[in-house]
């Protein structure tokens, strides 16, 4: 196929910059059941940010948004339903386990996240940016932007499919996979590939 590159920068909405990590405390604070209405307000949003708590509760369903910027929450185990979106910048959050499921978007920047499983459901983008992001599993459909700008992920899983904009800038990205689909544009961000999808499917543009 014939690519089409075009030669301007846009930014990314969703970046920032990450902040020093959270210090780490001695011993594991979960919330709790009771603890947890403490910080929901009318509209179902549950806010810990800036909290030190280590764990919530599982399974539990969120109404609204889930915010855990800044906080020491580690995990986010099977069993968490958020009707709304999950933002988790700067956190100290590692993981989040198969069959999470995520109605809105999920933002990670700055989160020592290393893996993203098979299993979770996500409605809307997934910004990996600046957190230590490794690989991405086969067949992965992002329902929005996918951003791992500056994550030392090497590889991208083969049948990606992004139904908005892919964003490549500072990470260890060089090759692309046999087979994707980017329904907007592939931001490269000053990343050079040698190796380009046999079978690319690409409704935007190749943005340097």
């Amino acid at each position: 196929m014939r690519l089409k590159v075009v030669h301007f920068l846009t930014p990314f909405l969703i970046l920032g910059t990450a902040l020093p990590s959270l210090p780490v405390l001695a011993q594991t604070n979960p919330l709790d059941r009771y603890r947890i209405h403490n910080h929901i307000d009318s509209y179902g949003n549950l806010d810990l940010r800036l909290t030190h708590y280590t764990a919530i509760p599982s399974p539990f369903e969120v109404k609204g948004n889930l915010d855990l910027s800044k906080s020491l929450v580690t995990k986010i185990d099977k069993g968490v339903v958020i009707n709304g979106s999950l933002k988790a910048h700067n956190s100290a959050l590692i993981s989040v386990a198969p069959g999470v499921s995520i109605k809105g978007f999920a933002d990670f920047l700055g989160s020592p996240l290393t893996y993203w499983p098979a299993g979770v459901m996500v409605g809307g983008y997934l910004n990996f940016t600046d957190t230590q992001l490794k690989s991405l599993p086969a067949r992965l459909h992002v329902k929005g932007d996918l951003s791992i700008i500056r994550a030392p992920i090497t590889e991208l899983p083969n049948d990606l499919r992004v139904d908005g904009n892919l964003y490549l800038g500072g990470s260890s990205i060089n090759t692309l996979p046999q087979t994707m689909s980017v329904s907007g544009s592939i931001f490269l961000g000053g990343n050079q590939i040698g190796v380009w999808p046999e079978e690319l499917n690409l409704g935007g543009y190749v943005v340097q």
